[in-house]
C-alpha cells in the first residue's frame, strides 16, 4: 500500500492529462501555452479594475498598468537609502510621541466611564424589556436576553462568578 501511495505522489499533473485526454477528452483541459501570461494578466487588471469600481472608485486599465509599473521598477542605492532614513525618522517620531505621553493621553480619553455605563446597560434593560413584550419571536429574544444578561452579569461582577 505505501508504494502505491508514494508512487501517486510522482505522478504529474502532465502526465495524467496526458493519459485522459485520448480517454475522456471532455475532462481534460485544453490549454494553449502560447501568451498564457498575457491573457493572466489582463484577466487580473480587469479584475482590479472590477473591483475597484464596485468600490465607487475611478480606475481604468491604464491607472492599474501605471502602477504595476511604477511598483516593477529597481530602486537605486540613493532611493533605497532615501527610503531606509524616511522610515528611520518615522520610527523615531512615533517613539518621541509615546514618550512624551500623547498616546497615553489618547487611551484614557476612551475610557468609559462607570455612570455612563451604567446608564447604557439600563437602556438595555428597557429596551430588552419592549422587545419581550412586543417581539413577534419570543423564543429569540428571550434568548439574546439571557445571553446579555449573562455578559452584563459577568461585568457587574467584574468577571468573577
Amino acid at each position: 500500500m505505501f508504494l502505491i501511495a508514494s508512487a501517486w505522489k510522482e505522478v504529474t499533473m502532465r502526465c495524467l492529462c496526458a493519459a485522459w485526454r485520448p480517454l475522456w477528452p471532455e475532462c481534460v483541459l485544453q490549454r494553449d501555452f502560447e501568451g498564457f501570461e498575457e491573457l493572466e494578466k489582463e484577466a487580473v487588471v480587469h479584475y482590479i479594475v472590477s473591483l475597484g469600481n464596485s468600490m465607487g472608485l475611478e480606475v481604468d486599465d491604464d491607472d492599474v498598468e501605471e502602477l504595476v509599473e511604477e511598483h516593477s521598477k529597481e530602486l537605486s542605492t540613493e532611493e533605497l537609502l532615501e527610503l531606509h532614513k524616511e522610515e528611520n525618522e518615522t520610527l523615531k517620531r512615533s517613539l518621541t510621541s509615546e514618550e512624551s505621553g500623547e498616546d497615553e493621553d489618547k487611551e484614557e480619553s476612551r475610557i468609559i466611564p462607570a455612570k455612563d455605563l451604567k446608564d447604557a446597560f439600563i437602556c438595555w434593560s428597557k429596551l430588552s424589556k419592549l422587545a419581550e413584550d412586543y417581539h413577534p419571536d419570543v423564543g429569540s429574544v428571550q434568548k439574546a436576553i439571557r445571553v446579555e444578561g449573562a455578559t452584563y452579569n459577568d461585568e457587574e461582577d467584574g468577571g468573577n462568578e
